[in-house]
């Protein structure tokens, strides 16, 4: 009788030894099953909560458009077309050349035709309505905002069919005989517009205006992306303290040649007049900050010694004072904010 017991005894912990094999093989695959399986939610969780986050953004600023477009702005703010019987040139003034050692850079122009793939004539907008909205997101600072909306066709028409003129569409405060005198917003041609103060019809006070460079595809030989410049204005110029500042496309950079960025200054009637504070980057994004002194739209040389080219120092580094960047007197001259499209430039 013990026998049959033990028999019964010993089978009983073969059978649980195997039970515990079992165990020990299936828990950790189990296990690993369970740790993908939670991995998977989590990642499907932040998912759908990062596309939420996205959708509410989206109706957000939506709401903010729309918002503003409903309840419009406080005061004597109007649409308006402002004409004029002179053609724009978009002549651009002489641009900074490099130092001796070096290439000149290319001049900032007027934005290169784009290969067209729409016809803008075709495209509808509404001037009133669109300057409103963008005058909305530009009062809050909202220069994200503005470089979407810029980008969209109604506004790009909307710059469009003011091309060649000095003529603009204005939005904003209006004095008594009808002139943008205030507070508005302005577009131009050349997907050029200004926001900011003005006064019987011109840009006077403080405001800033943008040149955006667009093309229907990739350019391979514009630099510049956008350029713009605020400050003080007078006469529909740049007038007093102010600075500009060029966006380059990087990719199309030479090596070895520098590149104006950021000018901050004094200007007189459009020029430079005062002192200046420079800063220029290469292609591998080196920067370097010079100084000059601008008088009537020309760079005072820092010496009248002149290269085997003619070409005479007008930049020196800040921190190098035997560097320089040199200029040809045929280029120093009419040195002011290029491209601007103004009735009152010359």
């Amino acid at each position: 009788m013990k026998k049959l017991f033990d028999d019964e005894d010993d089978e009983l912990e073969l059978h649980q030894e195997e039970k515990a094999k079992i165990l020990v093989t299936v828990i950790p695959f189990v296990l690993i099953i369970i740790i993908l399986a939670i991995t998977l939610l989590i990642s499907s969780l932040k998912n759908r909560e990062l596309e939420r986050d996205n959708n509410r953004l989206q109706e957000s600023i939506k709401e903010y458009a729309d918002e503003n477009l409903e309840n419009g702005r406080d005061g004597n703010a109007e649409g308006v077309d402002v004409l004029s019987q002179e053609i724009a040139t978009a002549t651009p003034s002489a641009e900074p050349t490099s130092a001796p050692t070096s290439t000149p850079s290319a001049k900032p122009t007027a934005t290169p035709e784009p290969e067209i793939e729409i016809d803008y004539s075709k495209v509808e907008y509404n001037k009133d309505s669109q300057l409103k909205e963008m005058m909305s997101y530009w009062a809050d600072n909202h220069q994200k905002a503005l470089n979407d909306l810029v980008n969209l066709d109604h506004y790009k028409a909307m710059s469009w069919s003011l091309k060649g003129t000095k003529n603009f569409y204005y939005y904003g405060d209006l004095n008594a005989n009808g002139q943008p005198h205030g507070k508005g917003i302005a577009v131009y041609g050349d997907n050029q517009y200004y926001y900011g103060d003005w006064a019987n019809g011109v840009r006077s006070g403080k405001g800033t205006w943008m040149h955006y460079h667009f093309h229907a595809k990739p350019s391979k030989t514009d630099l510049y992306t956008y350029h713009h410049y605020t400050g003080s204005w007078k006469n529909d110029l740049p007038d007093g303290e102010g600075s500009e500042h060029y966006d380059l496309n990087m990719d199309i950079l030479e090596e070895n040649k520098r590149y104006v960025t950021n000018l901050i200054g004094s200007y007189r009637g459009g020029l430079v007049h005062g002192e200046f504070y420079l800063t220029t980057i290469y292609s591998d994004e080196n920067m370097k900050e010079w100084y000059a002194t601008g008088e009537n739209g020309s760079w005072v040389y820092k010496s009248e010694k002149a290269d085997k080219e003619g070409r005479k120092p007008v930049y020196v580094e800040t921190n190098d004072k035997n560097n320089y960047i040199w200029m040809h007197p045929v280029e120093n001259k009419n040195i002011g904010v290029p491209c601007l499209i103004s009735k009152n430039k010359n």
